[in-house]
This record gives structure tokens, C-alpha cells and sequence, in this order.
């Protein structure tokens, strides 16, 4: 019995040494191993829809999440940044979900499409683009309330993805920008 345990932990520390990927999360990592902090500058985006707060909400969350980062530091003009967020929002639909015995809608879906580039401000070319890019959420007819919370988890979620795309997209970028691509 005491060989067979032997064996088994002879083989869980082997899988544990061959199984280590050397992940590591970029925030976690002491200040001097983070590479250098980058500027970024995210104006308001055009908004042909009939959302009337939509372009500052989305920049407002934004902000927050962004803000959060230590690999950035937001700032008030394209001219201090190393990079710019722009981006256009091109269309939010409402569209039905869920129907009552007479067709009357009791739950619609709420969509938004973006395009977003981050641009490197000293070359001017883009670092990542996303063209249509679309979040959905469902909401009950019930009062208007849900519908605004619906854009509200929209535009949270739409920033959430870009706040965590940001940083690796950027870093590719740099790394590339580096060799000469």
C-alpha cells in the first residue's frame, strides 16, 4: 500500500511540474515587470441612433472600467496619449422575444453594434479594430425601466469586453511594433 501511495504522488507532482503553463495575471505582477503605463484617450463616439445618452454612457463606462487598469492612465485629449479609443455606435435595435396568445410582445431583445479602432497616436495606424460588434439583452415589456436596464447591462458588458481585450491587444501591438511589422 505504501508503494502504490509513493507512486501516486510521485505521479500527482509530475503532472502538477508538467501541467504548470506559467500563467500569470498582468495586474498581479510587481510595478517594474508591468512594462510601461500607456495613455489612453477615449472621446465620445458618433451616435446617429435615437438613444440620446447612449454615446456618454458608453464613455462613462468606459472610464470605469478603464480606470481600473494599471497599464492605463486616462487622459482629456488625443494630443497626450499614446493611444486613442474611438469608436461609432451604427445601430441599437429592439426587436420580440416572447409573444402572448394575441401576438402582442412580452419580451424583447435589446441590440447594439459598435465599431471600435484603438489607434497608436505616433504612427496613426490602428492597433486593433472590431467592426460589428454586438451585445444583446433580453428585457420584459413590463415598464420602460427594463428597458433602460437592459442598454444599461449592454453598455457595462460592452465595456467589460473591451477592458479586457484592451491590454493583451495592445501589448501584441508593441511587441509587433518592436520588430518592425
Amino acid at each position: 500500500m505504501k508503494i502504490l501511495t509513493i507512486q501516486t504522488l510521485s505521479l500527482l507532482l509530475v503532472l502538477l511540474i508538467v501541467a504548470g503553463c506559467g500563467y500569470h495575471n498582468p495586474n498581479m505582477l510587481p510595478p517594474e515587470q508591468q512594462g510601461r503605463v500607456l495613455k489612453l484617450h477615449i472621446p465620445i463616439w458618433p451616435n446617429p441612433t435615437n438613444e440620446i445618452r447612449l454615446a456618454s454612457d458608453i464613455r462613462n463606462a468606459l472610464q470605469d472600467w478603464l480606470g481600473q487598469s494599471r497599464q492605463f492612465t486616462l487622459v482629456d485629449n488625443s494630443g497626450e496619449a499614446d493611444y486613442v479609443l474611438n469608436g461609432k455606435i451604427n445601430a441599437v435595435s429592439y426587436t420580440g422575444r416572447a409573444y402572448d396568445s394575441k401576438d402582442r410582445a412580452q419580451a424583447l431583445i435589446a441590440a447594439l453594434n459598435v465599431d471600435y479602432t484603438v489607434t497608436d497616436t505616433h504612427t496613426g495606424k490602428p492597433a486593433w479594430e472590431a467592426k460589428g460588434f454586438t451585445l444583446t439583452e433580453t428585457y420584459s415589456l413590463q415598464t420602460d425601466a427594463h428597458k433602460k436596464q437592459a442598454l444599461e447591462t449592454i453598455v457595462d458588458n460592452l465595456s467589460e469586453q473591451i477592458y479586457i481585450r484592451l491590454y493583451s491587444a495592445i501589448s501584441r501591438y508593441e511587441k509587433n511594433k518592436g520588430r518592425g511589422n
